[in-house]
């Protein structure tokens, strides 16, 4: 386990997630990247990894500590799975405006299968490891709950008949796309841990 692990996100609402998954598991503290080590990252990559790479890396070079970063995206089958890398600037303004235009862009379509998708990166002097978490469901016809951020309030997970953004955290923490990949993460490292490749510090 690590003493200290910066998270690469400028989105508190990430950095909360982040802080129930991940402390105590993989490291004692997560810190918060803007308060450690102010940073603009231009998410230019082609794919989810990349752009999480770059934010741990960049972030990660800038504070002299380990970095883990996410990118993530909604996935929606009707619309070509888009918003995908562009979730978050697929409306201007504000999570409950995109979750505006999600619903006009889905109004009157009965396939409404999406799946949520998070790249997670930890970036280390002499290294970077990338793992993938993916969570299936489908796209409400109204927002529902309070919890959460993004387009929480309109995915309904495979399994459950409520949003994201009404399920518990504990509940969503263990299913949510951002659970999966450090679960797979903290899998990697087991693994090069048991090969003598990597030694928790």
């Amino acid at each position: 386990m690590f003493d200290v692990i910066l998270l690469a996100t400028t989105n508190r609402g990430k950095y909360r997630e982040f802080s129930e998954i991940l402390t105590g598991v993989l490291a004692r503290k997560l810190l918060f990247a803007p308060d450690a080590a102010p940073l603009d990252v231009e998410e230019n990559g082609a794919t989810y990894a990349s752009n999480a790479v770059l934010k741990a890396r960049a972030w990660a070079a800038a504070s002299g500590l380990p970095a883990l970063a996410d990118d993530s995206g909604l996935e929606v089958e009707a619309l070509g799975w888009r918003p995908g890398l562009f979730s978050a600037r697929a409306a201007a303004g504000a999570d409950s405006d995109r979750n505006r235009w999600l619903l006009s862009e889905l109004y009157e379509k009965a396939a409404r299968r999406a799946s949520f998708v998070a790249d997670v990166a930890l970036a280390m002097p002499e290294w970077t490891l990338v793992c993938e978490g993916v969570c299936d469901g489908r796209i409400s016809e109204a927002e529902a709950g309070e919890g959460g951020f993004g387009y929480d309030p309109l995915f309904i997970p495979d399994g459950f008949n409520i949003s994201f953004a009404e399920l518990p955290m504990e509940i969503k923490n263990k299913i949510s796309h951002r659970a999966k990949a450090v679960k797979a993460l903290l899998d990697s490292l087991d693994s090069l841990d048991s090969l003598g490749k990597w030694t928790a510090p």
